[in-house]
């Protein structure tokens, strides 16, 4: 499936992993991953790549080069406890 890329996402709640288009934004695969991790959706999260955290989250995960399959993890930066 040349047309996706299979994303590893590591969170407070473990890991997740599922394929997205690459045109997908990355606001929808937060969203995606927080649903199916069953963490706080109010929260602000950020998708972080080798030290780089994926902004603005409007853009597609095409645009920041990810192919394969890429270990991201999805980090708080909202409420604080």
């Amino acid at each position: 499936m040349q047309d996706a890329v299979t994303l590893e996402v590591a969170t407070p709640n473990g890991v997740f992993t599922g394929a997205f288009p690459k045109t997908a934004k990355v606001e929808d695969v937060i969203n995606a991953v927080v649903e199916d991790r069953h963490l706080v959706a109010g929260d602000a999260f950020e998708l972080v790549h080798d030290g780089e955290v994926l902004q603005p989250i409007q853009r597609p995960l095409v645009s920041f080069h990810l192919t394969g399959t890429v270990l991201l993890a999805l980090v708080a930066t909202g409420s604080g406890v």
